[in-house]
């Protein structure tokens, strides 16, 4: 059970951080490769994923331990966020056409 949570909450950074730098639009841009906008989704996902990145890293440790291993884990996020979009940004289209189908 304690794996499960700790992939959930990893996950939940991974996909959130991704989709808060798909909310900007020269993130967006790179990855669709048009002029569109991202509106408001990816951006309201993405804060909804990382709060419930940290609720279970709550579950998993407790509130003592979270408050360190948080942080950590959405700065780990970040990093490997910031390095998909650097190399290769193409890589974060399939979580792009999943929140917006019609793109």
């Amino acid at each position: 059970m304690n794996m499960l949570l700790l992939l959930g909450a990893v996950l939940a950074a991974l996909f959130g951080c991704a989709l808060l730098a798909l909310s900007q639009p020269r993130h967006w841009q790179a990855v669709t490769r048009t002029r569109s906008e991202p509106g408001r989704t990816p951006q309201r996902l993405g804060w909804l994923l990382l709060t419930g990145s940290i609720v279970l890293t709550i579950l998993r440790d407790g509130a003592s331990f979270a408050a360190l291993f948080a942080p950590v884990l959405i700065g780990s996020a970040v990093l490997v966020t910031a390095m998909v979009l650097t190399c290769c940004p193409r890589v974060l289209s399939p979580i792009m056409k999943m929140i917006m189908p019609m793109n």
